[in-house]
C-alpha cells in the first residue's frame, strides 16, 4: 500500500477528494491532508510519501513553489496538481518538476482514478527495479568492503554504478532501533551520503555508513548524530580512508571494534567514540602499519610501529588507550599472519591486558613480529582450507576463483568460501590477491621483468588493475617499490618463501 498526501487551503475540498475516488483499492492510504504547503513540508520532513495531490493556488506558498523545495531537499514522490482555472505557466512548471498530471475543479472521478492507477503502476515498476538496484548496489560494495571483489566484478561495479567516488571516506556502523535507522538513511540521502548498506529490511538493526567528508565534517556529523538520537544509539567509527580503493581498511577497523567490544570489552576505552574521534585527528597511521605488514620488509614494519608508539607517549594516552591501540596492530598483524598467529591469539591478548606501560605494549607486538618470522606455521586448519592454499599458490597465475577451486575439491562454493574466512580471516579473493602480490613483490626484486611481464605472470590480464592492487595492498606502486627495496629488503616472512 503507497503512502498519499492531499493539499488544498479549502476544507470541503479535502473531504471531498478523500471520498471522490476507492484510494484503498487504488493500492494507496491516505496519510495526512495539510492546508497549507508549509505544513505539507513540515510533515515531508517526518514520514515518506509516494504521492502527493495539492492544489496550486494556496497562500503563503504555492503547490509549486511546495513540491519545489521538497524536491530540493530530496524528498521523492509524485505529484497531481490541482487548480480551479487553467493557465500554460502552471502546466508548464508543473512539467519542469516532473509532476504526474494536471487537474483542473472541479475534479473529475473518472479522470482522477485512470491517473491515480497509472501512478501506481509506475511506482510498482520503479519500486522494482530501485530494490533490485539496491540490492545489487549493497551486495556489490559489501563485497568491495570485505575485499572480496575480483578484477572483473571491480570493473563492472565501476561501470554499472557510474562510480567515481571522491575521498576522504570513514567507514561506520550504526546500531540503533529500526524506526529510527530509517530517519538517520533519509538524513543521509538529504545530505548527499549516499553509500548506505542496509543489509535487509533493518531487521539487524543496524547500517553501514561510507561516510564521504573530511575529519571536521565527520565530527559535525556524529555530534548531530547524537544530539538528534531519540533512543539507544551506537556506532563504530573506522580509521578515515583518502582513497577509494582503501575504503576496505576502514571497514576492518569497524569489524577490529566490533570484536572488541563483542569478545574483549574490558579492552574498550571507556571513552572509545572520543578516543577513535582523536585517533582520526591526530593520524595515528594504522592504514600505513597494514601496509607495511604487506611489504614484509622488517625494518619498514618496525619504524611504522615506532612511530605509532613514538606518538602514543606524545599524545600521553591513558593506559586503557595505549592497549587499545595495541589491540588494532595485533589484529592487524594477525590478519596477515593468520595460520602464524593462531596459537598465540589468546596468549598475546592477555599480555596486552596485563601491560601497564606503552614500552611493554609494543614489546609485545614486537615479539609477535618476530614469532612470525622464526616459528614454522602451525597447520591447525582444516584439510579443506590447505588444499584451497595448496591450489592458489600452485596456480595463482591462472584465472581462478573460488567456485573454480570448489568444483575441483567437489565442495559447496559457499561453504567453501565461509570455512575459508573464518580460518583465514580474510575471503578467498582476498587471499588470492595476497598471493598474486608477494609473488610480484619477489619479480619486482629479483628478476628483471618489467611491469607488463609481471602483471601477466601474477594472473592480472589489466596492467592498470595490477598496479592499482598492489598500490592497494602495499600503499606504493611497483615502480615505487621497486626502486625503494631493490637493494634493501629483509623479508619478516622468510618461511612463506620455502614452504
Amino acid at each position: 500500500m503507497y503512502k498519499a498526501m492531499l493539499v488544498d487551503d479549502e476544507y470541503m475540498i479535502l473531504e471531498g477528494l478523500k471520498q471522490i475516488i476507492p484510494w484503498q483499492e487504488l493500492g494507496f492510504e491516505i496519510v495526512a491532508t495539510a492546508r497549507t504547503g508549509r505544513e505539507a513540508l513540515n510533515y515531508l520532513s517526518k514520514y515518506p510519501i509516494d504521492l502527493v495531490v495539492s492544489d496550486i493556488t494556496m497562500p503563503e506558498m504555492t503547490g509549486i513553489e511546495m513540491v519545489e523545495q521538497a524536491q530540493a531537499r530530496g524528498y521523492e514522490f509524485a505529484a497531481i496538481f490541482l487548480s480551479g482555472y487553467q493557465e500554460f505557466e502552471y502546466v508548464k512548471e508543473g512539467i519542469r518538476l516532473g509532476v504526474k498530471d494536471y487537474l483542473v475543479k472541479p475534479v473529475d472521478q473518472e479522470e482522477l482514478t485512470e491517473i491515480v492507477k497509472k501512478i501506481y503502476q509506475e511506482l510498482t515498476d520503479q519500486r522494482y527495479l530501485k530494490d533490485q538496484e539496491q540490492l545489487y548496489s549493497e551486495n556489490s560494495i559489501s563485497r568491495w568492503l570485505n575485499d572480496e571483489l575480483n578484477e572483473h566484478d571491480f570493473f563492472e561495479l565501476m561501470n554499472r554504478q557510474k562510480m567515481t567516488p571522491q575521498g576522504p571516506f570513514t567507514a561506520i556502523r550504526i546500531l540503533s532501533d529500526a524506526s529510527q535507522l530509517v530517519t538517520i538513511i533519509k538524513q543521509l540521502k538529504i545530505k548527499g551520503q549516499r553509500l548506505v548498506i542496509t543489509g535487509g529490511p533493518l531487521q539487524d538493526q543496524q547500517i553501514t555508513l561510507i561516510f564521504q567528508g573530511d575529519a571536521e565534517q565527520l565530527k559535525r556529523f556524529l555530534a548531530e548524530l547524537k544530539r538528534q538520537s531519540s533512543g539507544k544509539l551506537i556506532f563504530y567509527t573506522g580509521e578515515t580512508i583518502l582513497d577509494w580503493e582503501n575504503v576496505y581498511e576502514s571497514y576492518e577497523k569497524v569489524l577490529q571494534i566490533e570484536e572488541l567490544n563483542t569478545f574483549y570489552p574490558d579492552l574498550l576505552p571507556n571513552q572509545k567514540l572520543e578516543l577513535v574521534e582523536n585517533l582520526n585527528e591526530q593520524e595515528f597511521s594504522f592504514l600505513v602499519f597494514n601496509k607495511s605488514l604487506m611489504i614484509g620488509d622488517a625494518k619498514t614494519i618496525q619504524q611504522e610501529l615506532d612511530k605509532i608508539f613514538e606518538e602514543v607517549h606524545l599524545q600521553h594516552l591513558q593506559p586503557e588507550n595505549a592497549r587499545y591501540i595495541a589491540f588494532l596492530l595485533f589484529t592487524d598483524i594477525s590478519r596477515q599472519y593468520p595460520t602464524a598467529t593462531k596459537v598465540i591469539y589468546e596468549e598475546t591478548i592477555q599480555k596486552i591486558r596485563q601491560s601497564t606501560t606503552v614500552y611493554q605494549l609494543k614489546q609485545v607486538l614486537e615479539e609477535v613480529l618476530q614469532l612470525v618470522s622464526v616459528q614454522p606455521v602451525e597447520k591447525q586448519i582444516s584439510e579443506a582450507t590447505q588444499q584451497v592454499i595448496e591450489i592458489v599458490r600452485k596456480d595463482y597465475s591462472q584465472d581462478l576463483n573460488l567456485k573454480l577451486v570448489a568444483d575441483e575439491l567437489h565442495l559447496n562454493a559457499v561453504y567453501l568460501g565461509q570455512l575459508f574466512k573464518k580460518e583465514m580471516h580474510s575471503s578467498f579473493a582476498q587471499y588470492l590477491n595476497q598471493v598474486r602480490i608477494k609473488k610480484a613483490q619477489q619479480l619486482l626484486l629479483y628478476s628483471n621483468q618489467n611491469i607488463n611481464e609481471i602483471a601477466d605472470e601474477t594472473g592480472y590480464n589489466n596492467t592498470n588493475y595490477f598496479s592499482k592492487m598492489f598500490k592497494k595492498l602495499n600503499g606504493i606502486t611497483p615502480k615505487e617499490f621497486r626502486e625503494q627495496y631493490l637493494m634493501d629488503y629483509s623479508n619478516v616472512d622468510n618461511k612463506e618463501e620455502n614452504e
